[in-house]
């Protein structure tokens, strides 16, 4: 995470609607530069690939298996190893 950068965990389907609505907008960018309509098209690119990327890793997130939401911290259950220690 980012320095300064906070904000709530994400569950899987929050991903996938994330990665939905980038995959859209990387849409409407590509349409304006490939008829012309981007203002800036120097600026409109690099912003296509960086939209891009970020529907991937949503998406790419979305699909990993869920571990419960929010994330639980490390166990607090011993083990015993049948050493008399714990």
């Amino acid at each position: 995470m980012a320095v300064g950068w906070q904000h709530d965990p994400m569950t899987p389907d929050q991903h996938a609607a994330r990665a939905e609505q980038l995959a859209a907008a990387a849409d409407d960018i590509y349409q304006a530069l490939a008829d012309g309509r981007a203002e800036g098209a120097a600026y409109a690119d690099p912003q296509l690939t960086a939209t891009i990327a970020l529907a991937r890793l949503h998406a790419a997130l979305a699909m990993r298996p869920s571990r419960g939401w929010p994330p639980h911290g490390p166990s607090t259950e011993v083990v015993d190893y049948g050493d008399g220690f714990p």
